[in-house]
């Protein structure tokens, strides 16, 4: 019953591939082995390349191959099978990696029959271009990336070193070889002690796939690496113009490898200036995320070689071109070199510069070095300006807001209150919540949306001012003069009033001035 349905379901599409695979199949379950071989014949008969569906026409050929090489134990008729379809062209294959297929597995079938030779002739036969035919996919097998790896893999087993060298180079002419090809024929070269051939394959690779294909850094890093490790310490200018060209193209992504190595060559085997010469522009030239560590790196090297003194002009580029988070960082450094040369107002000068870019809520560890810094070396003055300049920066920060996240608590957001609370308890000062400020009593006869600023300092000025009149002393004339002013009204004011405001001024106008209360000045 199964086999009627087949045929029922072949008849509706003689072109469905995987029908007539699962027709072998259910002859083979009953182990009719001849005439599963007779459908998968019939099958390369009926169906056509450009219409077959539900799997790749080969796969038909390879089953039928298979078929007979282990269930019917028939080599020759295997044989004779891939013969008629790879080189008398009996089937018309459309796409070329179908055909290509077809001759892989007559070259393993060969194998595995132990004909070496044969293999190797099959497999260089079909990237030669020698096959009979001039359909599009015949055309297409000297391009078969398949058939170029069989071919490497059996010249390097089964051939010579003159034929290995031809398929590659001719791989290389016709470029379709990857950069593993590359890799593979340089690293072959490399084991048979062609170390110059080695690296001109790395030249001709490197033609194929500059920068920026994905693979070019691959080729470079490792045609350094082995040309390093040829030439220890020698061939220096060699080495340098490789180095130079390599970084010349290089993405910014990829360069700080190269970076590396070029530098860590030249503290080896060159001179210390292009050693630091290259770490600086390595931070230059590195992403914008690696910056800081290229810098540490750099300021590191110089004070290592040229001394402490030396890394100042880098602190300073340092602090110019990076983001305000890793510069101030850099400024706490360089502050801390300048103490350990007991230069402490150059690091005091460098502490106030770089309080600019680090915002107290977030970067605490600057105010808290800034703050251990006064203790040990400061006074009470130096203390009051660190002081000083901490409320201007947290003036200026005041606009910018973070998530919660940034300021090192991610479950809760931090309100405007809170962020004013912390503030406030790192200086020991009292601000009033809004709630406290709504509570207050409004006083009566102003005009509301007065600052906020200037009604919380209200009650110091007032405390100032009668402090100011107690210590100066007030002469009897500039009292009777204060005695005979006058309360003067607007000019506005006078309009804007009714008929019988006159008789109020009237009676105003000898009235003595009181004291009056310091928010009305």
């Amino acid at each position: 019953r199964p086999l009627l349905l087949n045929r029922v379901l072949l008849r509706q599409n003689p072109h469905n591939v995987g029908e007539w695979l699962k027709r072998s199949q259910l002859f083979l379950g009953i182990d009719e082995v001849d005439m599963a071989t007779l459908a998968l014949e019939e099958a390369l008969k009926s169906v056509s390349s450009r219409k077959a569906v539900n799997g790749p026409p080969s796969q038909l050929v390879l089953t039928l191959v298979e078929t007979l090489e282990t269930k019917a134990n028939n080599v020759e008729g295997a044989r004779s099978v891939l013969e008629r379809v790879c080189t008398q062209n009996e089937y018309d294959f459309v796409e070329t990696e179908d055909l290509a297929q077809c001759h892989a597995a007559w070259v393993e079938l060969e194998l595995r029959q132990e004909n070496w030779d044969k293999a190797l002739n099959l497999a260089r036969r079909a990237v030669g271009g020698k096959v009979g035919g001039k359909t599009k996919a015949s055309r297409g097998l000297s391009r078969s990336l398949r058939l170029w790896n069989l071919l490497f893999d059996l010249e390097e087993s089964l051939g010579t070193v003159q034929t290995t060298k031809d398929a590659y180079d001719r791989a290389l002419d016709l470029k379709v070889v990857t950069p593993s090809h590359v890799l593979n024929y340089a690293a072959f070269l490399r084991e048979k002690k062609y170390f110059e051939e080695s690296f001109a394959a790395y030249e001709r690779g490197l033609g194929l796939f500059p920068f920026p294909h994905a693979g070019a850094a691959m080729l470079w890093k490792n045609y350094l690496t082995e040309f390093l490790e040829r030439y220890d310490g020698s061939k220096t200018p060699r080495v340098r113009e490789l180095f130079d060209r390599c970084l010349a193209d290089c993405p910014a992504e990829e360069s700080p490898q190269f970076f590396l190595k070029y530098a860590t060559y030249e503290e080896s085997h060159g001179l210390t200036k292009r050693a630091l010469g290259v770490y600086e522009k390595m931070c230059t030239s590195v992403p914008d995320g690696e910056m800081y560590t290229a810098y540490r790196l750099y300021i590191a090297k110089a004070s290592h070689y040229l001394g402490a003194t030396s890394a100042r002009p880098i602190y300073e580029a340092a602090i110019a071109a990076l983001e305000d988070k890793d510069a101030s960082n850099i400024c706490l450094e360089y502050a801390k070199m300048e103490t350990g040369l007991r230069e402490v107002d150059r690091a005091r000068t460098v502490l106030v510069y770089g309080a600019q870019m680090a915002d107290p809520r977030v970067s605490q560890t600057y105010w808290k070095a800034w703050h251990e810094f006064e203790v040990s070396h400061g006074n009470e003055e130096t203390f009051r300006e660190m002081l000083r300049v901490k409320r201007s920066v947290q003036a200026a920060f005041s606009t910018v807001n973070y998530n919660a996240a940034d300021l090192g608590n991610p479950e809760a957001t931090m309100t405007e209150e809170s962020a004013m609370q912390m503030l406030a308890g790192e200086d020991d000062l009292e601000i009033e919540t809004p709630a406290q400020q709504q509570t207050k009593s409004a006083v009566g006869g102003f005009v509301a949306g007065k600052r906020k600023a200037e009604i919380s300092n209200l009650d110091d000025v007032e405390k100032r001012v009668v402090k100011i009149r107690q210590l100066v002393p007030q002469t009897p004339s500039e009292t009777a003069a204060g005695d005979d002013d006058e309360i003067e009204l607007d000019d506005d004011d006078e309009e804007n009033e009714e008929p019988d405001t006159a008789s109020k001024q009237k009676a105003i106008k000898d009235v003595s001035e009181k004291s009056i209360h310091a928010a009305v000045l």
